[in-house]
């Protein structure tokens, strides 16, 4: 990519592990060691314990990004896999690098800010599950997350969202649970991806973001995978995984075991 653009290697900053001291906050009171660096998805993945091959979790903000960690054999490649999935580094800890793979959904939570900023037909996007919860079903309404394109498998900028199947008797409920249902059904889409790309099945998945706190969604989650649901007790576990890849290079916990079972799900969802 270097050579491609013309920019000197020298330009780029220092590749550096993402647990280990890598400098002083100079500008605090103590001058204390900052000792964790990772991206946003990578730091999910630590938050949520997701720290061996296989583990997988899923965040669902205003997009959503499903991770898998897959260990320490490299990618053959830096390109987008067949399934639509991208391969990744999810963080490096002395020598050892551990990879994985991400899919990405395009739009999740726009779609309920969609239903309250723009249709007004929900008070906030909590109030999204009462009125969800209201029918038992959408009475055949189907609606199809893609206000800004598809991501995770087909990586179709074009598409557009779709609501069909509107009857007399659609009514806001029916509206609402169809949003939470096909974005559930879009996270399905982003599991298939994964568990295509990367060669395994994923048995269980977890997830934090701002929709992990709706029950309708997260039972909608369950039911499209099939798979068992943990919810992540705190809505960000970005700021938990930047946390324990800080804590990990000062000793506060000793290994990647230690992570793992620190994991205590606000919830488990079964299918």
């Amino acid at each position: 990519i270097l050579d491609r653009l013309r920019i000197p290697a020298a330009a780029m900053p220092t590749i550096v592990a993402s647990s280990g001291e890598l400098g002083r906050a100079t500008a605090l009171d103590g001058a204390p060691p900052i000792c964790g660096v990772a991206g946003d998805q990578q730091a999910s993945l630590v938050g949520q314990g997701c720290v061996r091959p296989g583990m997988a979790k899923a965040t669902f903000g205003t997009g959503a990004m499903l991770d898998v960690c897959l260990g320490p054999t490299p990618p053959q490649s830096a390109q987008r896999s067949p399934a639509g999935t991208f391969p990744i580094v999810c963080w490096q800890r002395g020598d050892e690098v551990v990879y994985g793979i991400e899919a990405i959904m395009l739009s999740a939570g726009t779609n309920v800010q969609w239903l309250r900023d723009d249709l007004g037909i929900i008070d906030s996007a909590e109030h999204s599950a009462e009125v969800a919860a209201a029918c038992a079903d959408t009475g055949g309404v189907v609606y199809v997350p893609a206000q800004l394109g598809l991501g995770t498998p087909r990586w179709d900028y074009g598409a557009r969202g779709l609501l069909i199947g509107l009857t007399r008797g659609t009514g806001r409920p029916e509206v609402v649970r169809a949003v939470l249902e096909g974005v559930a059904e879009r996270g399905a889409d982003l599991l298939a991806a994964a568990e295509a790309d990367a060669g395994t099945t994923i048995e269980r998945l977890r997830i934090d973001g701002g929709m992990s706190a709706n029950p309708v969604f997260r039972q909608a989650l369950a039911d499209a995978t099939q798979r068992v649901i943990e919810v992540a007790p705190d809505k960000e576990a970005t700021s938990l995984g930047a946390a324990f890849l800080a804590g990990l290079a000062v000793g506060t916990w000793s290994s990647w075991e230690d992570v793992e079972t620190a994991w205590a799900p606000a919830a488990v969802v079964q299918p």
